[in-house]
């Protein structure tokens, strides 16, 4: 019984967002960005999305101090790809206007 109960609690909870501004949509197109939100009869272009540092390619300046075979200084730049992909759930806050935030993507 105490099994099902927590089945039950499981099942109602899957998927529940606990924001009243946040919305899921998917991800149509990237790096051009176009997403289509649940509900809403047309999809959002680049122009009118806003993503999440963490979701864009970044680029990081790096030094390395190198100690064998002789002492140097190397310096470069990692590029972190972002993790979007085509087809994505994302979780997507509407912002003042047509305009929504692009908070992260569903698990």
């Amino acid at each position: 019984m105490m099994g099902d109960a927590m089945q039950l609690l499981k099942e109602k909870l899957t998927g529940h967002i606990d924001a009243r501004d946040t919305e899921r949509a998917t991800l149509l197109s990237w790096p051009n960005a176009k997403i289509k939100v649940d509900g809403d009869p047309h999809p959002y272009e680049s122009g009118s999305l806003v993503f999440a540092d963490y979701l864009q390619e970044r680029e990081i300046e790096v030094t390395f101090d190198v100690i064998e075979p002789a002492p140097t200084t190397l310096k470069g730049k990692l590029l972190i790809p972002s993790p979007l992909e085509v087809g994505d759930r994302l979780l997507v806050s509407r912002m003042t206007g047509q305009r929504y935030y692009v908070l992260g993507k569903e698990r």
